[in-house]
């Protein structure tokens, strides 16, 4: 860890290959991989992972805005890169003007982007979203067929894939992700029989390439799963994921607490006897979720140690106990293991009240990024 820097999330490049390795396991052989990279690759870094993913083999990297599809090609990643949310329209531009695939979700952002495509002189690959239930982004599948039609007679403009998404496919055997999938497919029939092309298909994101193996099609999106966290329970005989980050931080002061005195904003905890308390430099401006306090557990010296009072922006304070141990410089563990024990990213989600994905990509920049093999 640097000296500037008081915490740091550790990223073990060789986890992420082995969960890709996984990836590779549970869709087809003839089903290719976009890895999603979006949000700093949940919170992992976006240039690094998207590298990696690279020299791996994915056959994509998928991410959100065009900003972040731009700092791919600027760090001279020349991958086919997909931004998944439809760009605003002066941002479509950018996006040909640096080879980016757009995902689109009606006609005139097409026919704009045809416009800008055309002054540019060069050919802009797009994917077509269908909402058949997300209710987000996408075609309106009643009209999805007409739309397409449209498109295709768009010069510099080309259909390279279709897509939608699924709203619940964590739950498995679910009607309404099952009618999602059976809507899906109608189209891509319909688009066959009407002469729309097409190169890829895809539907299915972590929790779909387990639960719904029928939706891989012959591209998915595997996301939170690559960086070694389950959407869902692990399919039997499959290959344990590896988790990817590890969060660590060092204990910055030792201080013993009276009996009766309180900790931290709003008074939240007091304690109920003396107790030996470490104060860490970490908290919400990091990612540390506010709603951590007083239910959260770090790791010291293989040891947890419950965070007490609230998290403040800058530093929490955990409880030692009876340990007399510990002193300032020792590591505290957010994320990851420490002796036998092991503070998860599922663990924090749920204590925070939140999701995993909140979790990795809410760790922020201060939080130094350091890769190992």
């Amino acid at each position: 860890m640097s000296n500037a820097s008081p915490s740091r999330a550790i990223i073990d490049l060789g986890a992420y290959d082995h969960n890709l390795d996984t990836v590779r396991q549970l869709i087809p052989s003839d089903c290719a991989i976009m890895c999603v990279v979006k949000a700093e690759a949940y919170g992992h870094g976006l240039v690094a992972m998207a590298r990696r993913a690279v020299a791996w083999g994915v056959a994509m990297l998928g991410v959100a805005t065009v900003d972040e599809g731009v700092a791919l090609r600027e760090a001279g990643i020349e991958a086919p890169v997909v931004v998944l949310v439809q760009p605003s329209e002066d941002a479509l531009a950018l996006a040909a003007e640096h080879g980016l695939q757009v995902m689109i979700s009606d006609v005139s952002a097409a026919e704009h982007l045809g416009q800008v495509a055309r002054k540019a002189n060069k050919v802009v690959p797009i994917h077509c979203k269908i909402d058949t239930g997300m209710g987000r982004q996408g075609f309106d599948a009643e009209h999805a067929i007409s739309d397409l039609l449209f498109i295709t007679r768009i010069s510099n403009v080309d259909i390279e894939g279709v897509a939608t998404h699924f709203a619940v496919a964590d739950l498995k055997d679910d009607p309404f992700t099952l009618n999602q999938l059976k809507a899906f497919r109608r189209l891509m029939k319909q688009l066959g029989k009407k002469g729309v092309p097409y190169e890829v298909a895809h539907a299915a994101n972590s929790a779909a390439i387990l639960n719904y193996p029928d939706s891989c099609l012959n591209l998915v999106r595997p996301g939170l799963m690559t960086y070694g966290v389950w959407p869902t329970a692990p399919p039997p005989g499959s290959s344990v994921l590896r988790p990817v980050l590890r969060w660590e931080t060092r204990v910055v002061l030792v201080r013993r607490l009276e009996a009766g005195a309180t900790v931290g904003y709003g008074r939240t905890y007091t304690a109920a006897a003396p107790m030996r308390a470490a104060v860490l430099p970490v908290g919400y401006a990091d990612g540390y979720k506010h709603s951590l306090s007083n239910k959260a557990e770090v790791l010291i010296r293989g040891k947890r140690c419950r965070v007490r009072g609230s998290v403040n922006m800058d530093q929490i304070v955990v409880d030692l106990g009876n340990d007399g141990d510990v002193a300032a410089g020792d590591t505290a563990t957010l994320i990851g293991s420490d002796g036998e024990d092991r503070i998860t990213v599922e663990e924090l989600a749920e204590h925070a009240g939140t999701i995993p994905y909140d979790i990795l990509a809410g760790i922020g920049p201060r939080v130094h990024r350091e890769y190992k093999e």
